[in-house]
């Protein structure tokens, strides 16, 4: 287990704000505080912490003992206090009335309104401050009455104050919930109450999985009702005065707007109300009377309400966490760059901002939170490349800091780094070659980068998978690095890789025009110009944006211009904190994220099937996910067999074999890839629907063979061909399997014949036990053409036929050994008799639910064989020196070659391996730099992956009562 944190030191001397440190724990699951207490002090204070270190969580003092990392709230993104409360924590709750910065350049505030008046402006004295050029130093004021109403006031602002479009004054006027309020270039809004958040549950590994189908690959759903069982403890860095707590219904999501006219810079124009119409208000508001419909103000229609994705209610749907949070469907990629002006990247592939260094850090921010809020980490990752060496390290990593606690940034598969960021221009290499590679192996093929640019659309509109947003931040560095990111900007939607580019430059002004700014983007940011769309930002102060197509390497104006919204640093800070612990698998657990690595030089099957941690409990859940698919008794056979490029390599023998050739020379790793398609299918069926007969066909003149699979509850068969009246006993005991299969389908075909059986067996009610009977007693003795039955499956009425007929799996080494055996050899005699029984499973077992997986050192012997003939799914391993065992590339119906690294399952580790408690300090430019692995040592003392898989499936086969499939069937 492995969570960050980050500790603030208690304050000294002049200190105002605690110093802190980003910190990576590592340690098993249910370690207790105590025992990383100490470094966790150490991190902040030195080693000598002054005794016992005093951790606090918020408000909240730990208890080191009772306290288990990976619980909250020491999960993933908390923030701990070193002998005293975290400032600016939020309270347990929040209740009355929040007023929201839903647009402009310091959008994103979400602040409480207390009693009294409250006022709002851009100095720093004022309760609300807005980092907004357009607002005054003390702008308006917003009341809270006793009773609750609300009313907004104008303090003789210099730009003035419009509510609705209408203008205010000094006077107060009513501010209705969901009312907009503008001031300057900015947007408010008030919101009442707060919405329930989901309910989460926490791993106990530093992660929180919140309830709901948003959270499980599917779409949005409203929020059930309950209370959460566990929360975050995300830190609230210093900012508003008024920070929120709890969540506030999410803003219902609405269309785009239509492009609106460019901001007016001075006061209002409406017209202002006359005196006695407003006195007369003022008197009902303090009566507390309702105003006549026949009175209420006239004035200009309502200004264009901003995006319904604004950041205040991102924010807020990221802290509860609220429905909202990852509810977009796949595929919609469109953001807001400001009130009316919206870019939909699924269309325009990707998108360039330039302007003011300050004002585009907040444009980018904005719009990276905006996809990280509405898309789940399964459907959309994150990388940033920000190698410009026009910048320090030290500016770079303080302006991307946060976008590292976003779950987005976590590798996948094959993604050589801790995190899918790059500092440095090794790391934006290897950034950019895993994206090219996913390129190239898409549907533009190797040549991608010279592919026509309609043909680029056309895969791109077709793409349906995972996207990736590359964020590109200046000059990557050298030319390769240039070329690679311009060409991913241009051709990467068609693998749905979208390309942020930043750029800094002036700001478009009348002065430095549209196609001055526009070039200096470009010569700033090589990548700009291969975009498809672009956004500047333009005015005096740099808070206008305005968006134009490009064609060409050209820019294609006129576009819409609209009030930029930004965020703050300190606003995505705690946006990130927020996500970083919070975890949403797809069904099944399997990564959907696309990737396209480099294959590896070894791999792990358990890894590749999700079971690092082979447990009956995850098996089990694994063997009913199989059922609900369709997989299993009647339905299909997949098996997986290593690592690709794009993750788990496997096939499914039903509808692409339906049966499976591994050819290899020697010592090229066959016998272990027929290991791990044994474990592998265990792995994915119960004992009782799914079983496995082992044949050795070199005898035992080649090692073990295929003897520790014995070891699985599934295998019901092991023969060593060296002794040939067992031969001919397996090969009259498999020709009889296939026969009585034969007699009891009748012709049906296998999958037919289980989906008749079961809507009989549904029509049959099941009878009550007699007296004696014990439900779920020993094995009923067994019957002909059936399992074994308890006595609770003992049913009424017709007899419904034969029971259930599994699957059965034939795994065979060394088949060439037994086509052509050499002479002197034991099994000499008897090895055609088992030969034609194979080649009776490779020609008629596909019917009969018999599939047969062999192994074949010398492909020539068995070109004339029905495994051979009548199948086109084959493996091809390499020879051992390129690069090593188990490299091969998989053949399917299609002929298209897919390149793996076979998974082992006969590897040892050390018995006397430990995970012992760490605390390192993190340094996130160095996030990007692959991982630092240890060498596992085999030392032999330790059990094999195969042996605990056998373990676990062995206690899982108990405790759902699988009884494993008997070979040959009883009579």
């Amino acid at each position: 287990m492995q969570i960050r944190l980050t500790v603030l030191g208690s304050r000294s001397g002049h200190q105002t704000v605690p110093a802190g440190c980003d910190v990576l724990v590592t340690a098993p699951a249910g370690t207790p505080l105590s025992a990383v207490a100490s470094g966790l002090a150490a991190t902040v204070g030195g080693p000598d912490t002054g005794g016992t270190a005093v951790l606090y969580a918020g408000e909240r003092r730990l208890d080191p003992q009772r306290h288990v990392l990976g619980e909250p709230p020491l999960v993933d993104g908390a923030v701990l206090g070193l002998h005293g409360p975290v400032p600016d924590a939020a309270p347990d709750a929040a209740e009355g009335a929040q007023l929201h910065v839903v647009a402009g350049p310091d959008a994103g505030g979400v602040h409480l309104l207390h009693p009294g008046m409250i006022r709002i402006g851009r100095s720093a004295d004022a309760d609300v401050p807005l980092d907004d050029p357009d607002v005054s130093r003390l702008h308006c004021t917003v009341t809270v009455l006793p009773d609750g109403r609300v009313a907004v006031a104008d303090l003789d602002s210099t730009n003035g104050t419009t509510l609705d479009g209408a203008e205010v004054g000094r006077r107060p006027v009513p501010l209705a919930p969901g009312a907009l309020l503008r001031i300057g270039e900015s947007t408010l809004r008030l919101a009442e109450g707060a919405a329930p958040p989901l309910p989460v549950v926490p791993d106990l590994e530093g992660h929180l999985r919140p309830a709901g189908p948003a959270f499980s690959a599917g779409p949005a759903a409203p929020a059930p009702a309950g209370h959460r069982t566990a929360a975050p403890a995300p830190a609230q860095p210093s900012g508003p005065a008024h920070p929120a707590a709890q969540p506030v219904p999410a803003v219902p999501a609405a269309p785009p707007a239509p492009p609106a006219a460019p901001p007016a810079a001075g006061p209002a124009s409406a017209p202002r109300r006359p005196l006695g119409g407003l006195g007369a208000w003022a008197r009902k508001w303090v009566r507390g009377e309702e105003e006549p419909a026949e009175h209420a103000p006239a004035g200009p229609p309502a200004p264009a309400v901003p995006d319904a994705d604004d950041p205040a209610g991102l924010l807020l749907a990221a802290l509860g966490p609220t429905a909202r949070l990852w509810s977009r469907p796949p595929g919609r990629l469109d953001v807001g760059l400001g009130a009316g002006s919206r870019v939909a990247l699924q269309d325009c592939g990707s998108l360039a901002l330039a302007g003011p260094r300050t004002r585009l850090a907040g444009v980018a921010r904005s719009v990276v939170a905006q996809l990280a809020a509405l898309h789940a980490p399964a459907q959309l990752e994150i990388v940033l490349i920000s190698a410009d060496r026009a910048r320090t390290v030290v500016q770079r990593r303080e302006e991307w800091g946060w976008l590292g606690w976003l779950p987005h940034v976590r590798p996948a598969h094959g993604q050589d780094c801790r995190l899918l960021l790059a500092y440095d221009r090794d790391q934006a290499a290897a950034r950019t070659g895993e994206l090219t590679r996913r390129l190239g192996a898409g549907p533009l093929g190797a040549d991608w980068a010279a592919a026509d640019p309609s043909l680029v659309r056309e895969a791109a509109a077709a793409h349906t998978g995972p996207r990736t947003l590359l964020v590109v931040d200046g000059d990557p560095g050298t030319a390769a690095l240039r070329d690679l990111t311009g060409r991913l900007a241009s051709h990467g939607a068609a693998a749905g890789i979208h390309v942020l580019v930043l750029a800094e430059t002036p700001p478009a002004t009348p002065a430095s025009p549209l196609a001055e700014t526009y070039e200096a983007a470009c010569a700033a940011a090589p990548a700009f110009r291969d975009c498809g769309a672009a956004a500047l930002l333009s005015g005096d102060v740099a808070t206008a944006v305005r968006t134009f197509a490009i064609a060409g390497g050209r820019p294609c104006p006129p576009g819409t211009t609209a009030t930029a919204d930004a965020v703050s640093a300190a606003w995505a800070e705690r946006f990130a904190r927020a996500l970083a612990p919070l975890k949403a698998e797809p069904a099944g657990g399997k990564p959907q994220r696309p990737t396209a690595a480099a294959l590896p030089a070894a791999a792990r099957l358990l890894d590749e099937l999700g079971l690092a941690r082979a447990t009956p409990a995850s098996l089990m859940a694994r063997w009913a996910e199989a059922t609900e698919q369709g997989q299993g008794v009647g339905g299909l056979v997949e098996l997986v067999l290593g690592s690709g490029q794009a993750g788990p390599v496997g096939a499914e023998l039903v509808h692409d074999g339906p049966h499976l050739l591994v050819t290899g020379p020697a010592g090229s790793g066959r016998t272990e890839l027929l290991r791990s398609a044994a474990a592998s299918l265990a792995a994915a069926a119960r004992p009782d629907r799914l079983g496995l007969v082992l044949v050795d066909g070199a005898g035992g003149e080649r090692g073990d063979g295929l003897a520790p699979a014995a070891e699985l509850p599934h295998a019901c068969a092991h023969l060593v061909a060296s002794d040939p009246v067992r031969m001919r006993e397996f090969a009259q005991a498999l020709g009889g399997e296939l026969k009585r299969r034969a007699e009891l389908l009748e012709g049906v075909p296998f999958a037919e014949w289980h989906a008749r059986r079961e809507v009989s067996d549904r029509m049959v009610a099941p009878r009550r036990p007699a007296p004696g009977e014990q439900l779920g007693g020993d094995l009923d003795p067994p019957r002909t053409g059936t399992l074994r039955l308890r006595a609770s499956a003992v049913r009424t009425g017709p007899a419904p036929g034969p029971g259930p007929l599994p699957r059965l799996v034939v795994l065979v080494d060394d088949y060439d050994a037994l086509v052509a055996p050499a002479l002197g050899s034991a099994g000499r005699p008897a090895a055609g008799s088992v030969v034609r029984a194979l080649e009776a499973v490779a020609r008629d077992g596909a019917a009969l639910g018999v599939h047969l997986v062999a192994s074949t050192a010398r492909p020539e012997l068995t070109a004339d064989t029905e495994l051979v003939r009548g199948n086109p799914l084959r493996v091809e391993l390499e020879p051992p020196d390129r690069p090593g065992p188990g490299r091969g590339r998989l053949h399917g119906a299609d002929g298209r070659p897919v390149p793996f690294q076979g998974g082992r399952v006969t590897g040892r580790i050390p018995r006397t391996a430990t995970q012992r408690p760490t605390v390192v300090p993190l340094e996130w430019d160095r996030m990007g730099d692959p991982p630092a692995r240890r060498p596992v040592r085999e030392l032999g003392n330790g059990p094999t992956d195969l042996a605990l898989l056998a373990s676990a499936l062995d206690r899982a086969s108990h405790l759902v009562s699988a009884a494993p499939v008997p070979f040959p069937a009883a009579p």
